[in-house]
C-alpha cells in the first residue's frame, strides 16, 4: 500500500494504491489521520490505484469520515475499481460518504 496526499487549502486528496488490508491498515489510518490532523476537513480519497480493500480498510474510512464530519466537512471517495465499488455498496458506505467518478467531481463537492 502507498498513500500520497497533495492539498489544497482545507481540502487534501490522498491518493491510495496497492492493497489496504489487516497487515497494513494501522499504516493507512496513521496516514489518513496525519492529513486530518493538519487541518484538512474535506478529504477526498482517490482510489484509482487501490486492487484490494479488507474491512480493516473499510473501518479506517469510517473514522476517516467521522473525523472530517466532526471538523465540519467530509470524506469523498473517487475513481473506485468496479469490484471495491460493490463492497462500499453492500456494506452501506455509499449511505455514509459520496463516491464520484472523477477526482475533479470529489474536490468540487467540497467547494460549495
Amino acid at each position: 500500500m502507498n498513500v500520497e496526499t497533495s492539498y489544497s487549502g482545507t481540502t487534501a486528496v490522498a491518493t491510495v494504491s496497492g492493497r489496504v488490508d489487516s497487515a497494513n491498515a494501522k499504516d493507512f489510518d496513521q496516514e489518513l489521520r496525519s492529513v486530518i490532523d493538519k487541518g484538512v476537513s474535506g478529504l477526498v480519497v482517490d482510489c484509482s490505484g487501490l486492487k484490494y480493500m479488507s474491512s480493516a480498510g473499510l473501518r479506517v474510512l469510517l473514522i476517516a469520515i467521522r473525523k472530517t464530519s466532526a471538523a465540519g466537512g467530509g470524506l469523498a471517495l473517487c475513481r473506485v475499481p468496479d469490484h471495491i465499488r460493490e463492497v462500499l455498496e453492500v456494506s452501506g458506505f455509499v449511505r455514509l460518504t459520496k463516491v464520484f467518478d472523477t477526482l475533479e467531481q470529489a474536490q468540487a463537492s467540497f467547494s460549495n
